[in-house]
């Protein structure tokens, strides 16, 4: 992100009518890409650079009081690297050369024109902001997610952006965006203040959801965070922001369908273009007796009556199909078999594209349900066909009937089951509030729908997503029905989405912190050989040590920067699995290190992973092995005894007990040289590929790293 992308800022000093600086203000009118700021002397331009933040200075030589080679003399001393550019009215002799020795950036003759002036500003304004860039800028402009530096006010513009930037707000380039009022990208202006105010107060802003507006006109959701920082004397908000617009429309498309839909007093129900039902509303499922979990699947083809013959669904079907609205009497029956007259309106829904995406169906109830043995008896049929466990209990919780979804998911025969009661699925998981609150539920008529940890006849547990449903007869409950939907892996899917979420959250807030600790001794390194050159002159043996500390503080960035990129790359989850032979792979990992004379001892086993990062993990431990414990280490490598797994082993000094928990610690080392990287990346290693590692004792003495398959 080039911190150049704002207007240049320019000290002019010097601002007598017949002073060639007067010329400088005729930039003014060049695209708007300088801001000019005039002084009458010298004195006030060294106090406007003590306490303002410049591009650049022009000054004269005819500067009132105080020679103008003194006056670059004073801002070289306290602005190194500033950019001081002289215009002249005539060349003296010598004066070119004296004002370039002493430190000007650039001689410029007035009579050249603004033309002249203005290229060699933004050449030498360029050449210091080129400079300037820090090391891992590079990073940032690869990042998916945008990036951006805005001077903090609330007409402040867009100073720095990285191309994920421009992309979100459809700019060509990200310089496209650079002196873009960064307020112009918010769609309300409320948001923007609210972000200012939430910025002022706090310093930093977390996931803020706002509606933006994209330079085309064009509009999307962003999340914005960003802190509040300053950079010489100026202060600035830096942000990412992330692109939400697929969640936002999904969740503004659900808030307004379930608020029309709900307060429309009519039975509605949304179809699929093949007719397949996506949702119904709570006065369908009065109306027709079908619950949603019941509808949501079917066709409405389960309300037909036999009342119409082909010809008229035929009719139905090509009106809608041809994106007109139908509307109609229809006898319907319900889900009980009694017959109702809806008056129907069947109107199709289009999608971006003008293609008919789905039809919504709204109906006036006029119905009676159906005799529940019926009801019952359809309903059986339905869910032994979805492939759901299904348990049928009479009103004091005895088990009654099974499915054989229920058999192949609890592990329990029909035989079994029968006559228990469900307590035999209990895992413990839950409290008694929890069975308590369900039964309040049933008991008064409702249906119960959630969440539960069951457990196997065999032990072992599952989730289900569960819907207890009381039935009735005459207004009396002679029982109940559960639906389970085995969502096991769904809810183990989602765990690894939130812990691979949380890992990717604390790996962004750790890789500002790694490179903040080395930028800050860099910085120390800096002012300390400042200070000694003001003080003098530098013997070269100074000059050597400084530039040396300086050096090693760099390498050990870019060791940093290496490590935390091979984090990333080896931390994502692998998908394509070999079975590679153990022996093999730690061989190839034994000949990446250099082993001197330790000792490799492998016990072959055939291992299920990815053979590159299996490479990479052995590698890393064996490199970990011979640094902690000497060259002449003896390592061992095999498979776990009696489980699946293998192991890594050796016989040097071991890791302190109370050590074991840390040592996978991104950070963690007992070696003043290390990033403490090595390990965890062996740690970011197993976890791609489901594993658990646990640090123990070998059987030498040593340390010894132990990697099992994950188990739900």
């Amino acid at each position: 992100m080039v911190r150049s992308l704002g207007p240049t800022s320019l000290l002019a000093v010097g601002d007598s009518p017949d002073s060639p600086v007067a010329a400088v203000t005729e930039l003014v009118q060049v695209d708007g890409r300088f801001i000019i700021e005039t002084v009458p002397d010298a004195e006030t331009g060294l106090d406007r650079l003590g306490s303002g933040s410049f591009d650049c200075v022009v000054a004269t030589p005819e500067l009132p009081t105080v020679d103008v080679i003194e006056f670059l003399r004073t801002v070289r001393r306290a602005h190194p690297n500033l950019p001081v550019v002289l215009l002249t009215n005539a060349e003296a002799d010598g004066f070119t050369e004296r004002a370039l020795n002493a430190g000007a950036t650039d001689v410029v003759p007035a009579a050249a024109g603004a033309t002249l002036l203005e290229t060699r500003i933004e050449n030498a304004v360029g050449r210091h902001r080129a400079a300037e860039q820090p090391q891992y800028e590079e990073i940032i402009e690869t990042l998916p997610v945008g990036v951006y530096r805005s001077v903090l006010a609330p007409d402040g513009d867009i100073v720095g952006a990285n191309p994920a930037m421009a992309r979100l707000f459809r700019a060509d380039s990200a310089a496209d965006l650079l002196g873009t009022e960064a307020a112009t990208l918010y769609r309300d202006e409320a948001d923007r203040q609210r972000f200012l105010e939430r910025l002022e107060s706090n310093s930093i802003v977390r996931d803020m959801e706002v509606a933006a507006q994209t330079l085309d006109g064009g509009e999307r959701w962003v999340s914005i965070t960003a802190v509040r920082t300053t950079d010489e004397g100026r202060t600035y908000a830096d942000g990412i922001v992330r692109e939400i617009d697929d969640r936002k429309q999904r969740e503004t498309e659900l808030s307004m369908f379930r608020r029309a839909v709900e307060a429309s007093g009519h039975s509605v129900y949304f179809t699929d273009r093949t007719g397949a039902i996506e949702y119904v509303n709570s006065a369908f499922e009065e109306t027709t007796g079908y619950t949603a979990e019941e509808a949501v699947g079917q066709t409405p083809q389960i309300l037909k009556s036999g009342e119409h013959g082909p010809e008229f669904y035929e009719s139905l079907w090509e009106t809608i199909l041809s994106g007109e609205v139908w509307r109609d009497e229809i006898v319907n029956h319900t889900k009980h078999g009694e017959r109702y007259v809806a008056d129907q309106t069947i109107a199709p829904v289009e999608g971006p594209d003008g293609d008919i995406e789905r039809f919504v169906a709204i109906n006036i109830d006029i119905t009676e349900r159906k005799e529940r043995e019926q009801t019952l008896e359809q309903f059986r049929s339905a869910v032994e066909h979805a492939g759901h466990a299904v348990l049928i209990t009479d009103s004091k919780g005895t088990i009654e009937y099974v499915n054989d979804a229920f058999e192949e998911m609890s592990g329990y025969s029909a035989a079994e089951a029968i006559g228990q009661s469900p307590s035999i699925l209990k895992s413990g998981e839950h409290d008694h509030d929890f069975y308590r609150r369900l039964w309040e539920t049933v008991l008064s008529g409702d249906v119960w729908h959630g969440e539960v940890i069951n457990e196997r006849k065999n032990g072992g547990q599952y989730v289900v997503d569960q819907t207890i449903a009381p039935i009735t007869d005459a207004g009396e409950i002679t029982g109940f029905v559960a639906i389970n939907r085995d969502i096991t892996e769904l809810k183990a899917y989602e765990r690894k989405l939130e812990e691979q979420n949380e890992r990717l959250q604390q790996y962004g807030h750790s890789v500002a912190h790694d490179l903040r600790n080395p930028l800050t001794l860099l910085k120390g390194h800096l002012d300390d050989f400042e200070t000694v050159a003001d003080d003098g002159p530098v013997d070269p043996e100074t000059v050597e040590r400084r530039c040396r500390d300086a050096r090693e503080v760099v390498d050990r960035m870019e060791l940093l920067i290496d490590d935390l990129l091979t984090m990333a790359e080896q931390g994502q989850r692998v998908l394509e699995f070999e079975t590679v032979s153990l022996e093999a792979v730690a061989d190839e990992a034994w000949e990446q290190v250099q082993t001197a004379e330790a000792d490799l001892t492998v016990t072959d086993s055939p291992i299920e992973a990815d053979p590159d990062r299996l490479r990479e993990l052995l590698s890393n431990l064996f490199r970990n092995a011979i640094e902690h414990a000497g060259e002449d280490i003896a390592v061992r490598v095999g498979p776990l005894d009696f489980v699946e797994g293998f192991f890594v082993e050796d016989d040097g000094p071991g890791i302190p007990p109370d050590e074991r928990d840390r040592v996978l610690d991104r950070g963690f080392t007992t070696d003043e040289e290390g990033t403490g990287f090595g390990l965890a990346i062996v740690e970011e290693i197993a976890r791609a590929h489901e594993w658990t590692v646990d640090v123990t004792e070998g059987s030498e003495g040593g340390a010894r790293f132990e990697f099992r398959p994950e188990t739900n």
